[in-house]
């Protein structure tokens, strides 16, 4: 089917128009030249629908006309279906119904890596590592991502029979799930990094976000915590109100947050503390990189225009369009820019566009590969500059520019691409490691963070296990080298991985990423 890519942007104005008509002036409000193009392409569409060569699906093309209208606009307005809207909504609601496990695909086979935490599953005992292979008595080999969400997910209270193979185990497990809602944890890590030093990994902002740092904060507190690091790389934003909640614990009240300007009334407007402050003396430092962007901006925008913390890392993405949303009687949804955010110093956090593409490239990993480009923006002289609430300089020209850099942990190509998905092989061998050798690792996490020891024959084993047939042919197909000369160069950051994902293996994926910490350039030098 040939899709319609593109029209101009009167006539998707009319077609967004005629879906919304129903919905009152705040939408509707085109005028006697735009319905004069609605009849044109009408037109088009019944033309097209009775004579093209093949058989079209007009709703398709629709969708394709609307989005094709909006990549001459901005990176973030946006159309959605309403299979993507649904979907857009649970991860900012921050809970869904299912039987709480994340998982990946391995050679087909529906793997858990996590059982998360108060969910169903952990509740049952299921493990990472664990097989699913059969729901309902049928075969889940070979499902894809959507035929698991099909059969696993359902409404709370509802149950579903699975069989799991678990490495170590003979015979198959079989588990009767009943479905719950599962919370998505905005908050991955809460450590200790040392005695005084707190540490709290932010993943997104939903609906719970606020709430779910206070909980961690009051935690840290009680085991000694005096100062704090906030981590929100990687973090690409959401909820506007859970970021203005998260500020105002660290602002005194009446100081600004956020300023937004647009073309109405109603697109201006300034965002301010409340009085409701509860730790508005702690120490802290506020980790940023290339993936923290919108609401994470909002946050250490405002902390630094008030001289409230210290930012470390790099230049945040950039990302300050405000976005309203319009939905239609199908469930569908526009997301139309009607603003753009400023700091407190006035500074513009967005950074270039053109239509829908940004002017520089992004990377925002924390282990970044020794391969990986580097992002070249604008240096200080020839950003703008601003003046915080103490009379220190930041710097605008988008983004929010640390007031300390410090440049990602390198890591060796061939271990990042076996660290991550699809390949994960760390993990892989981690689970079978975990297995095999139950006695060798410490029961409690934090003793085995502080002395288990990645041996030379657990990375010859690993190396073993990398070159056998299974493994082989997936490497192969993602082009990772196997030789000695590749390997040999990776074989600290293999140590590093290996210890992870041991760990994930054992306590799940956050713990993984806990005992990488301890080897993240920007985290250690933040404390």
């Amino acid at each position: 089917m040939r899709k319609l890519s593109r029209i101009s942007l009167a006539a998707v104005l009319v077609l967004l128009t005629i879906s919304a008509a129903a919905y009152g002036p705040h939408i509707a409000t085109a005028a006697g030249q735009i319905y004069s193009r609605l009849q044109v392409l009408e037109d088009i569409m019944e033309i097209i629908d009775r004579h093209y060569v093949d058989d079209v699906d007009i709703d398709e093309l629709f969708d394709n006309a609307t989005r094709g209208v909006l990549e001459n606009l901005d990176p973030h307005s946006n159309y959605f279906s309403a299979e993507e809207y649904a979907a857009l909504q649970e991860q900012y609601r921050g809970d869904y119904a299912g039987i709480g496990v994340s998982f990946e695909m391995f050679d087909g086979v529906l793997t858990v890596l996590d059982a998360l935490e108060g969910g169903p599953s952990q509740a049952l005992g299921l493990r990472p590592g664990d097989k699913i292979v059969e729901v309902e008595g049928q075969s889940a080999i070979g499902w894809t991502v959507e035929e698991v969400y099909d059969h696993v997910r359902g409404p709370a209270g509802t149950r579903v029979n699975v069989t799991v193979i678990r490495p170590g185990v003979e015979e198959l497990l079989q588990y009767t799930i009943t479905r719950g809602n599962v919370e998505i944890a905005a908050i991955s890590i809460v450590a200790m990094l040392n005695e005084e030093v707190g540490y709290i990994r932010l993943n997104t902002f939903s609906q719970k976000t606020a709430d779910q740092v206070e909980k961690a904060l009051q935690d840290l507190q009680v085991r000694g915590m005096k100062r704090l690091v906030l981590d929100l790389r990687g973090n690409g934003g959401g909820l506007m109100s859970q970021a203005l909640q998260l500020t105002d614990k660290f602002l005194d009240g009446g100081k600004v947050i956020v300023e937004t300007r647009g073309r109405t009334a109603v697109a201006n407007a300034s965002e301010q503390t409340t009085d409701r402050d509860t730790h508005p003396e702690l120490p802290m430092a506020v980790l940023v990189n290339r993936g923290s962007a919108s609401a994470s901006e909002i946050v250490s925008g405002a902390l630094q225009d008030w001289d409230r913390a210290l930012i470390v890392g790099e230049t945040t993405f950039g990302k300050a369009l405000v976005q309203n949303q319009f939905r239609f009687r199908d469930g569908s949804a526009l997301f139309l820019t009607i603003a753009r955010y400023y700091t407190p110093s006035g500074r513009l956090i967005q950074r270039e566009y053109v239509g829908d593409e940004y002017l520089e490239p992004v990377a925002v990993d924390d282990r970044r590969s020794e391969d990986a480009p580097d992002w070249t923006g604008p240096q200080d002289d020839d950003r703008p500059m601003y003046t915080t609430g103490a009379g220190r300089t930041v710097y605008g020209g988008g983004g929010i520019h640390p007031d300390i850099e410090i440049e990602p942990t390198r890591v060796y190509g061939i271990a990042a691409l076996m660290y991550r998905a699809p390949l994960r092989l760390f993990f892989r061998y981690g689970v079978q490691y975990a297995a095999a050798n139950a006695a060798e690792i410490p029961a409690n996490f934090d003793d085995f963070n502080d002395h288990f020891v990645v041996t030379d024959e657990m990375v010859e084993d690993f190396i073993d296990f990398v070159r056998s047939d299974e493994i082989r042919e997936p490497l192969e197909e993602n082009n990772v080298p196997l030789t000695d000369e590749a390997l040999d160069p990776a074989l600290d950051d293999i140590r590093i991985y290996l210890k992870s994902d041991i760990a994930a293996a054992v306590w799940g994926g956050d713990t993984g990423r806990e005992v990488l910490l301890r080897y993240d350039d920007q985290v250690m030098k933040t404390i």
